[in-house]
């Protein structure tokens, strides 16, 4: 069973910031981006295991899973599976301190 997908505003808004860094290097490069994004997502709605757990201390980040946005390693998608609906969460770089982002 493939789950609906659910882009959260921190998500959306993580999406538009990297879209625009892209987008001042080269359309094609954030074009590519947005459609690897979409390809990831689709797939985790497929096969939500895939992710690792991730263990933060905020109770709000329980059932949270981490994965690789594909062709864009440094790129992590972080999502939950909610009922029948994969929630993405955020859209983060690998080198910045997320364990400090989920844990505000």
């Amino acid at each position: 069973m493939t789950l609906n997908l659910h882009i959260l505003p921190a998500a959306e808004t993580d999406l538009s910031e990297i879209g625009d860094y892209f987008d001042e290097r080269s359309k094609t490069l954030s074009q590519r981006f947005y459609e690897r994004f979409w390809d990831t997502a689709n797939t985790l709605a497929s096969s939500p295991e895939l992710g690792e757990r991730c263990q933060f201390r905020n109770p709000q980040t329980k059932g949270m899973r981490v994965w690789q946005v594909s062709g864009f390693s440094n790129y992590l998608l972080f999502y939950r599976v909610q009922n029948d609906t994969l929630q993405i969460l955020r859209v983060i770089h690998g080198a910045r301190d997320y364990a400090a982002i989920f844990n505000e």
